[in-house]
């Protein structure tokens, strides 16, 4: 592999780790129709596939959003910042485990008034294989991988946050509670030593926590075009797709109207080679098309973060 080929690789490693499956993103929000993209391959890009050893990633991400119409019962403002190390190792580009660890800050306006709740999210551990790879192409070493993924997002986050004696709005806990279940597939094609596609789909099964409260099941798909504009600095557009269900508000099935649904994002990225083996990278993701059950708007998310390779 050339050199400068492998300059672009360490590079695309810190411009992105999170699209290794599509709805790992999901540990990171507790809410059916929060960020839409994939966490991993967004921390360690194509490192995912071309390292082995350690990886450690550190990402901010905001989210802005509301639910229910404006002056009735049911309406809430949402936002929330996360903090989110990740940390990665690989066996050569067999084999890579990966374990994620948000911390939370929430602000959630309600018509009864202002909840906050701060604290540590929920854990997630993902384990991606690769099931194949395009032979050794001169220049690009192997052009073509193909991986499956299996995901976890953990119960451990706080899910009981209280004020007064008062459990807060489930909306606003730093945990959800419950365990869910990722699973799909994911790729990436070289399209020449400048340039590279990357795309994956997956399906994220929740489970419903202590309090009755499930998160709506969801399927993601990405595609990510990665381009190198210079020795330093990579730049990337990435289409997200989310499909979430309702969310149920208690033990019996009974629905939040205005949680799911569809929605097309397109989120531009940059990733700045600062010195060897470490990546500054930043994000915002902008909804285009919306098709939300009952009342829900959605604003523009925003990421920044660095990777660093051992």
């Amino acid at each position: 592999m050339s050199r400068r080929s492998l300059r672009r690789r360490r590079l695309g490693v810190a411009v992105f780790v999170s699209l290794v499956s599509i709805c790992l993103a999901r540990p990171l929000s507790a809410c059916s129709m929060c960020r839409c993209s994939d966490p991993v391959f967004s921390a360690l890009g194509e490192g995912l596939y071309s390292y082995g050893g350690f990886q450690v990633a550190l990402d901010w991400n905001r989210l802005n959003q509301t639910e229910g119409a404006s002056g009735t019962s049911d309406f809430e403002a949402q936002v929330r910042n996360t903090l989110t190390a990740t940390i990665a190792y690989g066996w050569q580009d067999r084999l890579t485990v990966v374990a994620q660890v948000p911390y939370t800050w929430n602000h959630l306006t309600t018509s009864d008034g202002v909840e906050i709740a701060d604290a540590v999210g929920d854990p997630s551990f993902y384990v991606t294989v690769r099931l194949w790879s395009s032979k050794f192409t001169q220049g690009l070493g192997k052009r073509a991988w193909i991986a499956a993924l299996v995901g976890v997002k953990t119960p451990w986050g706080n899910n009981d946050v209280t004020e007064n004696g008062e459990r807060l709005d489930e909306h606003v806990q730093p945990g959800t509670g419950a365990t869910n279940l990722t699973g799909g597939l994911n790729g990436l094609y070289l399209l020449d030593a400048e340039s590279s596609i990357y795309a994956s789909v997956a399906y994220t099964g929740t489970d419903r926590n202590d309090f009755g409260y499930k998160y709506g099941d969801n399927v993601q798909a990405n595609v990510v075009y990665d381009r190198k504009l210079t020795d330093f600095l990579d730049g990337l557009l990435e289409v997200n797709f989310l499909d979430a269900k309702h969310d149920q508000v208690d033990a019996s099935g009974v629905i939040d109207p205005n949680t799911g649904g569809q929605s097309l994002y397109l989120t531009p990225r940059i990733g700045v080679h600062v010195v060897h083996g470490l990546v500054v990278r930043a994000a915002a993701q902008f909804p285009v098309w919306k098709n939300l059950n009952g009342i829900q708007d959605i604003k523009p998310a925003y990421t920044a973060g660095l990777t660093y390779v051992f």
